[in-house]
């Protein structure tokens, strides 16, 4: 669909390139081109992308230019958002950009406006957390409600969770926010210790309302609180955000408590939908607002600009460079700022859950390696933990820096402290790409030979509207290599085939050796096997 029998040619013009331009380091490049730090890096909103310390030159930029163009992904991003059904494999829309679209757009499904729907659910969850926020919302006891359970998984999950970490100078002070995603016993009751279930209440979020952690979860948090409240009274303190609404009220969710997430929303694309409620009650609805309009800002601006100015775009052309080329299989996201904590486990969902496949759209197998290995974490502490390994270990892992000119507060010491934290992204980048230089007595093990790729991207202050931008620039550089690659970038079946033979296993642990049905058996691998039989050995001994 957005393939051509050119792409190749193309994709054999880049291999024979990869060969030369392997001859050549940094320190060359950097050398050859004195424009080179502006020429390979750009302003895309209020972000400055440069990615001139990659092993990159102009020609490299225009042969990967002219892939992404054979691949039709300018024509990709127009059907997207306008509602076209590029999942292929589920054969619909992957529409996350209409949730953070103007409220006078116009986007139609099947023939349908869905914008009206979008703003319904955007007022209903402003209301409602302005009456949390406000101490209006009451639970069965009368008492008001502060604290807010986040009960979820996966798209979520992660989102959320890294989105209230980097926004936590936002949060309103008196109401405490909470996430549990796993299905281990521990997780739930650390999550609940010391929180009040007369004034507690449960954000379940399942798209399908059918996600078997999750609802375990629920069912747990409704023991917990009838221990404090009636049953009769459970519906005050349970939220659904899903699209099978009815799933929901049978479950005994009162349907003014349901929120409505379209079928067209990807779990890892979701943050932007009512899957956000958590964060927007945590930040309030204004700046939830700015958010949604930093997501925007980049949507238009990645469907508008021309590929050397387009932040995103050029960040996919050089993931898949790296990846599909210099075959480095790993990439590591370095944010320096400690409130970006989260951000790398979120990438690892958006970028590896949407690339991790074999299988091309056109059901051929992949040439070559796609996507990449993603992990990270904040800088300073990086730099005292795996950056040895960076800098001078046998896998060359490109990096991804991530700066903030400005602290949250104006203060000479915190405005120093900013300025330690950048002068270090700038030194290990440096680093990074030139080594140890020409420091001929040095001994070999100080020698740092560098040629070590990097992106810096550089952002203002972390606000609302600047996270919204990073998350937007994220999500359009992933879809982006996707296309290019030629994989749908919406679906994980991956995932799925793992949920349902758990399932199955779960049965068969629950059964007696001697009541286990044939067909049940027949499933197991030997290693499985004895793997079960000795989980029930020291079940048996611990108990």
């Amino acid at each position: 669909m957005y393939s051509s029998s050119n792409k190749n040619q193309i994709w054999s013009s880049l291999e024979e390139h990869c060969k030369e331009i392997s001859k050549k380091s940094l320190i060359e490049l950097f050398n050859e081109n004195p424009e080179r730090s502006t020429d390979f890096s750009t302003s895309f909103g209020d972000l400055w992308v440069d990615i001139s310390k990659q092993i990159i030159d102009s020609k490299t930029i225009q042969l990967l230019s002219d892939l992404a163009e054979e691949s039709k992904i300018n024509q990709f991003f127009e059907d997207m958002m306008t509602g076209s059904p590029v999942n292929l494999t589920e054969k619909k829309p992957a529409l996350h950009t209409a949730l953070r679209a103007p409220k006078d757009s116009k986007i139609l499904v099947d023939g349908k406006d869905v914008v009206p729907s979008i703003s319904e659910t955007l007022e209903k969850m402003e209301k409602f957390s302005h009456n949390i926020r406000n101490g209006k919302l009451l639970g069965s006891t009368g008492a008001p409600i502060t604290s807010v359970v986040a009960l979820g998984i996966g798209g979520s999950n992660l989102g959320s969770v890294m989105a209230l970490k980097a926004l936590s100078k936002f949060a309103h002070s008196e109401i405490t926010i909470k996430f549990c995603s796993s299905i281990d016993a521990v997780d739930l009751d650390q999550t609940l210790d010391q929180l009040n279930p007369e004034t507690t209440i449960f954000l379940v979020t399942s798209k399908s309302f059918n996600t078997k952690e999750t609802l375990l979860l629920m069912e747990n948090a409704k023991k917990w609180l009838e221990g404090s409240i009636v049953a009769t009274g459970l519906s005050k303190h349970l939220v659904g955000i899903t699209n099978f609404r009815d799933k929901a009220i049978n479950c005994g969710l009162e349907g003014s408590m349901v929120f409505d997430i379209p079928d067209w929303v990807g779990g890892r694309f979701s943050l932007s939908s009512a899957a956000g409620l958590a964060l927007m009650i945590s930040i309030g609805a204004d700046e939830f607002s700015n958010l949604l309009s930093g997501m925007n800002l980049i949507d238009n601006k990645t469907a508008s600009e021309s590929f050397e100015s387009n932040g995103a775009l050029l960040l996919a052309l050089t993931d898949i460079w790296n990846r599909s080329f210099l075959d480095y299989p790993t990439m590591a996201v370095i944010p320096y700022s400690s409130q970006m904590s989260d951000f790398p486990p979120y990438l690892q969902q958006l970028m590896m859950e949407s690339l991790g496949k074999n299988n091309q759209n056109d059901e051929h197998e992949l040439g070559s390696s796609i996507g990449s290995v993603v992990w990270g974490a904040t800088g300073t502490e990086s730099q005292h933990a795996f950056f040895q390994f960076l800098h001078q270990g046998t896998d060359v892992v490109p990096c991804e820096m991530l700066g903030f000119s400005s602290s949250y507060e104006d203060s000479r010491q915190e405005q120093q402290q900013q300025h330690s934290l950048f002068a270090n992204l700038l030194a290990q980048s440096e680093a990074l790409a030139f080594g140890s230089g020409t420091e001929e007595d040095l001994i070999p093990e100080k020698k740092l030979k560098g040629n070590r790729p990097s992106t810096v991207i550089l952002a203002p202050k972390l606000t609302p509207f600047i996270l919204g931008q990073l998350i937007s620039l994220y999500e359009h550089r992933t879809v982006a290599s996707g296309v290019i690659w030629g994989v749908n970038p919406f679906d994980q079946w991956g995932v799925e085939l793992g949920k349902s033979i758990a399932t199955d296993i779960e049965l068969e642990l629950h059964e007696p050796s001697s009541s286990r049905s044939t067909d049940l058996q027949r499933m197991r691998n030997s290693s499985n096997e004895v793997l079960m039989e000795r989980f029930r050995i020291l079940r048996d001994y611990s108990q």
